[in-house]
């Protein structure tokens, strides 16, 4: 529910505040006084494009502010938004100034006007002068007889997760016969790479480190030998140094008898010795196991190429390696079932679509029971408002293939006059009887508009008299379930008012000035009165009859 509209410097509205209730809350005033202006800037603070030249002459900027009541049914549109919901209210601000820039928030937070009008249409239904077209597209139709009571609702949600299955799986094949041979393709260059792989019998994932080691070590194989000779005759020669130390241990041995002190260092001398000793030893075993060979190094050469190759290709390591093998052989069994074991794909195809027939069948069937029940209750409404040869019938033709909406053809066909033909709505109604189409489309259907808004900008163009008593009666009827904001220029729905406001054009300053003025309770007879004479002030007759004429609307 709107609870309160702010609205600064737009067009001709300098400042004014409207406080909004539950029920009905009609706007009245005289031609040009600005009640469409209204309408303009709760559009536009609904995600309606805007434009600087709204600005009001003098002014920097508009500002148009709206607080709506929080519904369980919006939590998921702010959520998705990131706005903050604790306050229990919604509070939207949308701003432009001269310099063409707008700043559009809810709770704050800023939004964009895409964002904005998604909520905007969850909040509110905007009914304007000589704009119906949602009330005329087949969509609409659809809308209001698939959501005409739970089992139809039911129906409808059925057959469309089976459509969805269907088109799904039909996009699948659509895709085979479109990338079959590029799949193809692709799966000649897999199965190339994975043989490639598998060729080369990776034994870990360090096995090119191991090869690398031992690689170094056979091509530096004479180096090696070489320096290791050089090492074992400077330790071990005639004149090497295991020699020189033996013989310096045995000669302070020899001094041990003069001095004590010299055990320690022949100690010392000894534990060097068995040191080099031991050295001489491992490298005497090491020359003696060495081994050289060409087939070794040959073969070590080329394991390291071909781990050297598809670590560029696939690495950079061989870890890396072994993960695109695998993800390798995940797509190429993939790509493989999708070009060669589409047979079963294309019979689940087949036996979907006729589950998706028959279940399209079974929607219209129930369509047709549930839409002409609805048309007869619209009918019944339109006629309680004066078109007492209005019918309305559900067209619908089936789809000789699955389909989203579910049928070829569906819409309301329409006829005002007797032994007129009818045909599709948006070709037939006039603009005084789509409003009385709409009225009543909203009564019946209240269920589905119960948390939103409904505003009607001079719903009763082109009625009068009955007619327009009647249209006034469906609107008292239409509040007691939602909340319904209503410009007019017929005292007969004037009269349905729970808040009355009067849109005054006025001069203040050398500037023209509309203000929304809320009437009390014998204001907004005298207003009535007013719209039945046209004399202002109204007279007592003229009052009298705004007295019966309010009675005879909440009857």
């Amino acid at each position: 529910m709107l609870q309160s509209l702010h609205i600064m410097n737009f067009a001709i509205i300098e400042d004014t505040w409207i406080e909004l209730g539950p029920g009905a809350n009609m706007f009245t005033g005289e031609t040009g006084s600005g009640k469409s202006i209204l309408m303009d800037a709760l559009a536009i603070l609904l995600g309606r494009r805007a434009s600087v030249e709204l600005i009001r002459n003098g002014k920097d900027f508009f500002r148009v502010e709206g607080v709506f009541s929080l519904e369980p049914t919006l939590l998921p549109v702010l959520e998705e938004m990131g706005v903050d919901t604790e306050e229990g209210s919604i509070i939207i601000s949308r701003k432009m100034s001269r310099n063409g820039r707008g700043i559009c928030t809810v709770n704050g937070a800023l939004c964009t006007v895409k964002q904005l009008e998604k909520l905007g249409n969850q909040l509110v239904r905007l009914h304007e002068q000589n704009d119906n077209t949602e009330l005329l597209s087949a969509d609409f139709c659809r809308y209001l007889v698939d959501h005409s009571d739970e089992a139809m609702q039911n129906a409808w949600e059925q057959y469309a997760r089976l459509f969805t299955q269907w088109k799904q799986l039909r996009d699948r094949l659509s895709e085979y016969h479109q990338k079959k041979q590029e799949h193809e393709r692709r799966l000649d260059i897999l199965q190339w790479e994975i043989d490639q792989i598998d060729r080369a019998q990776i034994q870990d994932t360090k096995e090119d480190e191991a090869v690398r080691d031992r690689l170094n070590i056979l091509e530096n194989h004479e180096k090696i030998y070489l320096e290791l000779n050089k090492a074992l005759e400077l330790l071990s020669g005639e004149e090497g140094v295991q020699s020189g130390l033996a013989e310096a241990a045995g000669r302070i041995d020899g001094l041990g008898k003069y001095d004590s002190g010299f055990s320690s260092l022949g100690e010392s001398l000894h534990t060097a010795l068995y040191t080099v000793e031991d050295a001489v030893s491992d490298l005497e075993n090491y020359l003696d196991s060495s081994e050289f060979s060409e087939e070794e190094l040959a073969a070590l050469q080329e394991r390291d190429n071909i781990l050297t190759q598809l670590k560029n290709k696939y690495g950079p390591t061989l870890e890396d390696v072994r993960d695109y093998l695998e993800k390798a052989r995940a797509e190429y069994e993939m790509l493989h079932d999708l070009v060669y074991d589409n047979a079963q794909m294309k019979k689940d195809f087949d036996i979907l679509t006729q589950k998706v027939l028959a279940q399209e069948h079974l929607l219209n069937t129930m369509r047709r029971e549930k839409g002409g029940a609805l048309c007869e209750a619209i009918t019944q409404a339109l006629r309680d408002m004066n078109m007492d040869h209005a019918v309305l019938e559900l067209h619908l033709e089936e789809s000789e293939k699955p389909s989203a909406s579910g049928a070829a053809v569906m819409d309301f066909y329409f006829s005002a006059n007797p032994g007129e033909p009818l045909r599709s709505m948006r070709q037939t109604a006039s603009g005084g009887e789509i409003s009385r189409i709409a009225l009543a489309m909203e009564d019946i259907m209240a269920h589905l508009f119960s948390c939103q808004t409904l505003v009607f900008d001079e719903i009763d163009t082109g009625i009068s008299g009955g007619a327009a008593l009647r249209v006034a009666k469906k609107i008292c009827h239409l509040t007691r379930s939602v909340q319904v904001l209503c410009i007019t220029h017929m005292p007969q729905t004037a009269s349905a008012a729970d808040r009355h406001y009067s849109i005054r054009k006025m001069v203040v300053e050398g500037h023209t000035e509309t203000k929304a003025v809320l009437l009390s309770g014998e204001e907004h007879i005298q207003d009535i009165a007013w719209m039945i004479s046209g004399n202002r002030p109204p007279n007592e007759s003229a009052i009298q009859s705004a007295w019966e004429l309010q009675q005879a609307v909440r009857a």
